[in-house]
């Protein structure tokens, strides 16, 4: 059998079972999967909603991620995606922008690398249980320490376990470590070319969540779980190869003219683009200077308070850690965020603002602003495409609809506590 892995907005990875010599051709898969919330909630969009009958659309397999999966006997998995008429992209897949950014990328002889790093929650699935608002979980391991060396004893068989299987699949997890937090964890993917990492990123959170199952865990990329907690992040390392050579800078410590450029357009895109780092409700709550997540687009050098974070000081590992998106997003995109922030600094020859977040402007602090600043962008539709912003925008616009409906008829402890006996 082969599971087929279909990138959406929200899960990461849909997808189903089918027997193996059907891939080898066009598959047929509902277009919903694009309107679907996490919760399945659906959100119409123009290519699919009540009106047409949400039809099914074709999805053609990627036979360059097809891997054994050795866990399942007799199974295997391939990655498709939705295409568009004579087999042409599909404007509102975000793996199919992040491949045209790729090849606009490669016009400039460049070849864009990406490292993701992911801080995930685990809890242990235990019946009865109440830990600060949840039920029936509590948090893996016995303390909170970050970078605690029993904290990691407490999860190494899972840890190592996960890497194996991770290691299987052709997926490098560089390390895998406790984070400040109740079961907080995180872990680091080796940098790799952009499609292979943005692929390697999401399979690493399906098959994280697989694993925990098995376990009786479950693990987490929600963004703040926890008020007097930190956040969790899901920080991209990006940089960019010509020849063969890292490009960032032309000598240690010393952004190239194409490293600035792409680090400007970074800053510049970060307004426009904060809805596809932060895409929920949750995600702002993460938002917050005090736990290292800037709530302005800066950049500094190897400074975690700021929103890009430059590390230069080899010229084969030099970087930029973008630090505003968090482990709730998709990394198809943030991918495809990051490469077109970068390549409008490349194209228009940016100039890059003095470090530090003086003068610098502030984000979107709330779901509704950053889908303001995303459908009024602009460059964003120039750039990532009109049928996938309008796409897109209307998933998370329907998300907020949902959120104040609910927010408009949830009366709080509060409201009881001070008016149910006093009027």
């Amino acid at each position: 059998m082969t599971q087929i892995e279909v990138p959406d907005y929200d899960l990461g990875l849909r997808g189903k079972l089918v027997r193996s010599d059907k891939t080898v051709a066009e598959l047929a898969f509902c277009t919903i999967a694009y309107g679907m919330s996490l919760v399945d909630d659906v959100a119409d969009t123009t290519f699919s909603n009540a009106g047409n009958g949400y039809p099914d659309g074709v999805v053609v397999a990627d036979e360059s991620t097809r891997v054994a999966i050795p866990w399942r006997d007799g199974t295997d998995a391939v990655i498709t995606d939705f295409v568009g008429p004579d087999s042409q992209p599909f404007g509102p897949s975000a793996r199919g922008v992040l491949l045209g950014l790729i090849d606009e990328y490669r016009t400039l002889g460049l070849e864009p690398v990406l490292g993701y790093e992911y801080e995930v929650w685990i809890f242990r699935e235990t019946p009865g249980a109440e830990f600060h608002g949840t039920t029936g979980l509590t948090p893996l391991g016995r303390t909170q320490n970050a970078y605690s060396l029993t904290r990691s004893v407490e999860v190494d068989a899972l840890a190592s376990e996960y890497i194996d299987r991770m290691t299987q699949v052709g997926i490098e997890i560089e390390a895998f470590h406790s984070e400040l937090g109740p079961g907080f964890f995180e872990y680091a993917l080796a940098p790799a070319p952009a499609k292979e990492a943005a692929d390697g990123a999401a399979r690493s959170r399906q098959y994280l969540r697989d694993l925990c199952a098995k376990h009786g865990l479950r693990a987490s990329f929600m963004a703040k779980p926890f008020g007097e907690f930190s956040g969790a992040g899901g920080h991209v390392h990006s940089s960019l190869v010509r020849d063969g050579s890292n490009v960032m800078v032309d000598e240690p410590n010393m952004l190239s003219d194409t490293g600035s450029q792409y680090l400007a357009g970074l800053l510049a895109t970060m307004n426009d683009f904060t809805v596809l780092f932060n895409p929920y409700v949750n995600s702002f709550k993460r938002a917050d200077p005090a736990m290292y997540v800037g709530n302005r687009s800066f950049w500094g050098r190897d400074d975690r308070n700021a929103t890009c974070r430059a590390l230069l000081g080899g010229r084969k590992s030099a970087r930029i850690e973008h630090r505003r998106p968090g482990a709730d997003a998709n990394p198809y995109v943030v991918a495809a965020a990051l490469l077109a922030g970068g390549l409008v600094g490349l194209h228009d020859k940016l100039d890059l603002p003095e470090s530090g977040s003086e003068g610098r402007p502030a984000l979107p602090d709330d779901l509704g602003s950053a889908i303001k600043a995303f459908e009024t962008s602009d460059f964003a539709a120039k750039i990532l495409g009109k049928p996938f912003v309008e796409s897109y925008a209307a998933t998370r616009s329907a998300e907020l609809r949902r959120y104040e409906t609910w927010l408009r008829n949830f009366i709080t402890p509060f409201e009881l506590s001070r008016h149910l006996e006093h009027q």
